[in-house]
């Protein structure tokens, strides 16, 4: 890996780092020139490392020296507060600062929440009202030279935001004495860069990377912004996870130099794709799977052809391709049961799937749902079974008859909304017509291939279950189920709170409702458990496991389920579908 060493200190740090991470001393890192891809790679590929490219260029010296400021100093009209120097020189200077407001972090999706009165995140909803203030820390970089943070400034500006993207905090200018400063603002401990990582990465992780990282070039493309510098030393990594860093050298391309803006869109594609190669095998030379080499082949020899969204969409069906078993099987179980109290089953359930050979490969697609519907008599009954009708004529519609010739299908999210929405409306005009205040919960699972897609509204579950164990895919929209999450109660007191069927979204109730959507990868062996709750609630996850890892297939684990059910009591109507996989 190349390193610079800082000549203050001595510490080592990454090749394109603009300030030692140790002591904050200014750096200035090579600056190589690229190389020369205009031919095309043959086989096996012989590609540049991302690692030869250019990285970043060495920060600007300011005109003139200035003097630090002092522990305690306010920045940004009071926004920041000095608490300790890291680096003063006559070039550049280096604090570490605490934000004067404290703030809340979302324990769920880590929005940030000024706001000591707001009890619910303005972004996913979390229950945030026991979360303890703090003040943030961040690492602030002090300059005279205008130039030197004005790539950061301009794209904080444009209020870009994408998950691909790792910005600066903050870019601001203050006058404090003598001329104007400029000031970037980064987190206080930066996530590590892909020049860190040990080589080769394995191949499918760096391509989920490289999908992220390409839909982040396609939306900074479409705001008509160039990255021009792409290697590993501006690339973050966090576990699965990949973001664009590191953007001193990004160009808004002006509205009178559009015409330049394919050759630099080009530039970053081939880039990206340059680090991926480099990330994904560390050498010069190397066989790689032949989808993969097309792949990398026209990003590197073409890019001009192949714009970010394309390389990105390539990238998601190479990634799906190696992950594809095979051929697989789908085995489908299903019981339900009035239970030992009730006197009307009023739960309804759907089973519907197909399965196309194609050069002997197995291509299974089905639509898996439970119903559990409410209201009593001639209601509950009624909106579970209309909620079921909508579902399999938007099955045999959209899917099913697509699937039987070869078409393709709709995309799983949109259509499990637009599913969702059919199911409600049509249970929500039976109520208004009827005058009843039936409603049902649903629980839908659309399986193409090994992916399933599921959707819930109420409390009825999924579950996946294999030789591991057993995991809850989807969230009850329950009462306890909020309780449980703020921590105000245990999931043993839930399971026998007095409340504990209370419901707060269901299918029927209202004009419009709202669906969770879940993705589910399937590995042979690999079932998915739907149910009503009256399973979930008289048998427990840990015995559901049991019974399906003991029985011989997935009907008799269906079967076995609604007898220890019953035999738990049988509190409420019953049902349970099983789809296992197998190759």
């Amino acid at each position: 890996m190349n390193t610079v060493k800082c000549p203050k200190c001595g510490y080592e740090n990454r090749a394109n780092a603009r300030f030692c991470h140790s002591c904050g001393e200014p750096l200035a890192p090579p600056n190589p020139a690229p190389p020369d891809v205009s031919q095309h790679p043959t086989q096996p590929l012989t590609l540049p490392l991302a690692s030869d490219l250019p990285t970043t260029h060495p920060l600007p010296e300011a005109s003139i020296g200035f003097a630090p400021l002092p522990e305690g100093a306010l920045l940004r009209n009071g926004q920041y507060v000095i608490e300790e120097m890291r680096v003063a020189n006559e070039h550049v200077n280096a604090y570490l600062v605490k934000e004067n407001t404290p703030v809340r972090l979302c324990p769920n999706c880590q929005k940030e929440t000024f706001d000591p009165q707001e009890r619910f995140c303005s972004t996913c909803g979390a229950d945030i009202s026991n979360i303890e203030s703090l003040y943030l820390r961040y690492l602030v970089h002090e300059t005279t030279d205008e130039q030197a943070f004005a790539a950061e400034s301009q794209l904080l500006g444009m209020r870009l935001e994408h998950p691909g993207l790792l910005l600066p905090h903050d870019a601001f200018t203050e006058t404090p004495y003598g001329p104007p400063r400029h000031y970037l603002v980064e987190p206080e401990f930066a996530p590590p860069l892909a020049t860190s990582l040990s080589l080769p990465q394995k191949l499918p992780r760096v391509l989920k990377w490289g999908v992220t990282l390409a839909q982040a070039l396609d939306y900074l493309h479409r705001h008509q912004v160039a990255l021009r510098e792409t290697g590993p030393g501006h690339i973050a990594v966090e576990g699965k996870e990949a973001r664009w860093t590191q953007l001193d050298q990004a160009y808004v391309i002006p509205p009178d130099a559009r015409s330049i803006a394919v050759s630099h869109f080009a530039q970053d594609v081939h880039g990206l794709a340059a680090a991926l190669f480099h990330l994904v095998t560390g050498e010069r030379q190397v066989k790689l799977p032949e989808q993969v080499e097309m792949t990398f082949s026209q990003a590197l020899t073409a890019p001009e052809k192949i714009p970010a969204a394309a390389f990105a969409a390539a990238l998601e069906e190479v990634l799906q391709e190696l992950r594809r078993p095979a051929g697989i099987t789908l085995i489908v179980g299903r019981r339900t049961d009035v239970g030992q109290v009730r006197s009307l089953n009023e739960d309804s359930l759907l089973t519907l799937d197909s399965t196309a050979v194609f050069r002997s490969l197995s291509a299974p697609v089905g639509m898996f749902a439970v119903a559990d519907g409410m209201g009593g008599h001639e209601a509950g009954d009624v909106a579970s079974r209309l909620a079921i009708q909508a579902i399999a004529q938007q099955t045999i519609r959209g899917v099913l008859s697509p699937a039987a010739v070869g078409e393709n299908l709709p995309d799983a999210h949109q259509w499990l909304n637009d599913t969702t929405v059919a199911s409600n409306q049509a249970v929500y005009s039976q109520r208004k017509a009827a005058g009843t205040d039936m409603g049902t919960t649903l629980v839908m699972a659309l399986v193409v291939g090994d992916q399933a897609t599921l959707a819930n509204v109420g409390d009825s579950r999924a579950y996946l279950l294999n030789q591991s164990g057993i995991a809850q895919i989807t969230t009850d929209h329950s009462l306890v189920e909020r309780l449980v999450a703020t921590g105000q109660i245990t999931r043993e007191e839930a399971a026998h709170h007095p409340q504990k069927n209370v419901i707060y979204r269901v299918i029927g109730d209202k004009p419009h409702t709202e669906v969770d959507l879940f993705d589910q990868q399937l590995a042979p062996g690999d079932a998915l458990l739907l149910c009503s709750d009256g399973l979930s609630g008289m048998v427990t996850d840990e015995q559901m496991w049991q019974i399906w890892n003991t029985s011989t297939s997935p009907q008799e684990t269906c079967d076995r389920l609604v007898k220890a059910a019953n035999e738990a009591g049988g509190e409420d109507n019953i049902t349970v579908v099983i789809v296992q996989t197998t190759t």
